[in-house]
């Protein structure tokens, strides 16, 4: 059974898979540094604290840089 998709963090309206933090766009409005978190958390499996911690950064960047 698929997984649904989420909203993008980024409030832009799109619906993003569940593979993905955001979508495209939103994805490369934040900071690199953000960006680089994610994603070498996301590759150091199994995904944990540090995975869900940098996506929490990352979703209040969103909210402070509307």
């Amino acid at each position: 059974m698929p997984v649904p998709p989420h909203s993008c963090p980024g409030n832009c309206g799109r619906s993003v898979s569940r593979a993905r933090f955001a979508c495209g766009s939103c994805w490369y409005l934040l900071p690199t540094e953000l960006r680089a978190e994610i994603s070498d958390a996301y590759r150091a499996q199994p995904l944990g604290t540090r995975h869900r911690a940098a996506m929490r950064a990352a979703t209040e960047w969103y909210r402070s840089n509307a």
